[in-house]
């Protein structure tokens, strides 16, 4: 849709930065709302928080495709429709992992749908632009969104009810912020968040830099996209097996390694598709383990709360492509070369801080965390 509405309702009139923040901004919210849907959920229970945020989804959407303005996006697509999903998405992972003792297989099917959302929508909304326009492409959107959303919201609910008071110690457990282990998590989690979306949001200006056809570009983000979803799965199925944390800091090695010694010789078609296979591939780990291992470390009677305030912290992180670029540009717009060094040592960071945790948790090299 950015490229949409820069091309043939703003026709350039709009710098693509301020463009590029209706997503991010939007995608922010799925960390802000982290503790404020918990606290939606303690008052009002699971099915009406999912039917706001169906309502606040669909309905951001339809109120986009009005949108002449950039800031108009920014209220209706970032702010309306990114509170929706985040009351979706943070509702979604609280109350699933209630249901399975696999947790690492049944999140990772679950999360592998944006995956699939991110292999097939493009093609979807790229015929709609073209064929209705921008307008209606949104307001299909909408009216589709509304559909899942409420069928989702009759479908899902607790395993356990429980009559938690309404005071806010006891919906958003703080003590949680005093926990050695959980904050390393929260660390290792910024760290990697940081640079997950890096590699493809840019591969295409980067095979467009090689001389590659814009159709080239497309295919490397749709197999990024498709590859994830393998990832997330087998990385979930991994974890159950041999533990979420050990499978967790396997996956993150080889995202940094693949970042500084793929990437950076990537110089044709070929050695962009091995890098983007690789790297897409061992990232799926990102969001299946991440509910699995918070449960590891609050346990299930905490983990509402855990996951919320851990989505909370890694806020800021999702500005990671955006601080990129921003260091590319101060350094060498031309080159490709900070942001394969800021992916690759993000990550290797981030399996050393997990190295740390899994001591933390259980001492020893070869013990299933």
């Amino acid at each position: 849709m950015q490229e949409y509405y820069d091309r043939q309702v703003f026709r350039g009139s709009v710098d693509v930065t301020q463009l590029s923040f209706v997503g991010t901004i939007g995608f922010s919210f799925c960390g802000l709302m982290g503790p404020v849907s918990q606290i939606f959920t303690s008052i009002l229970g699971v099915r009406w928080v999912m039917l706001i945020g169906t309502v606040l989804m669909s309905g951001g959407l339809v109120l986009a495709s009005f949108s002449v303005e950039v800031w108009h996006l920014y209220i209706t697509q970032s702010v309306i429709h990114g509170m929706g999903a985040a009351l979706l998405y943070v509702v979604s992972m609280a109350i699933s992992p209630q249901w399975f003792r696999r947790r690492g297989l049944a999140l990772g099917v679950m999360v592998s749908g944006s995956g699939v959302g991110g292999l097939v929508m493009p093609f979807i909304m790229t015929e709609l632009n073209e064929t209705l326009g921008g307008a209606w492409c949104y307001r299909i959107l909408g009216i589709v969104t509304f559909g899942i959303g409420l069928m989702s919201t009759l479908l899902l609910k607790e395993k356990e009810v429980h009559k938690v008071p309404l005071r806010l110690r006891h919906v958003i457990d703080i003590g949680l912020c005093k926990d050695v282990k959980f904050v390393i998590w929260c660390i290792a989690g910024n760290l990697n968040m940081l640079a997950y979306f890096i590699p493809a949001f840019y591969l295409p200006s980067h095979a467009n830099k090689l001389g590659l056809l814009p159709s080239q570009g497309s295919t490397l983000v749709a197999v990024f996209s498709a590859v994830n979803v393998v990832g997330r799965i087998l990385s979930g199925y991994l974890g159950d097996h041999l533990g979420a944390v050990n499978v967790n800091i396997v996956f993150l090695l080889v995202c940094g390694f693949s970042s500084l010694f793929i990437w950076p010789f990537a110089t044709s078609y070929a050695t962009l598709m091995v890098f983007i296979v690789t790297y897409g591939f061992m990232s799926g780990a990102v969001f299946s383990l991440l509910a699995p291992i918070t449960a590891t470390i609050t346990g299930m009677d905490r983990y509402p709360s855990g996951i919320g305030l851990y989505l909370f912290f890694m806020t800021a992180a999702r500005l990671g492509p955006t601080l990129a670029g921003t260091i590319q540009s101060y350094m060498d717009k031309e080159s490709f070369f900070a942001l394969q060094v800021f992916t690759g040592f993000a990550f290797i960071s981030s399996a050393l801080v997990t190295i740390l945790l899994k001591h933390l948790l259980k001492p020893g090299l070869f013990h299933k965390v």
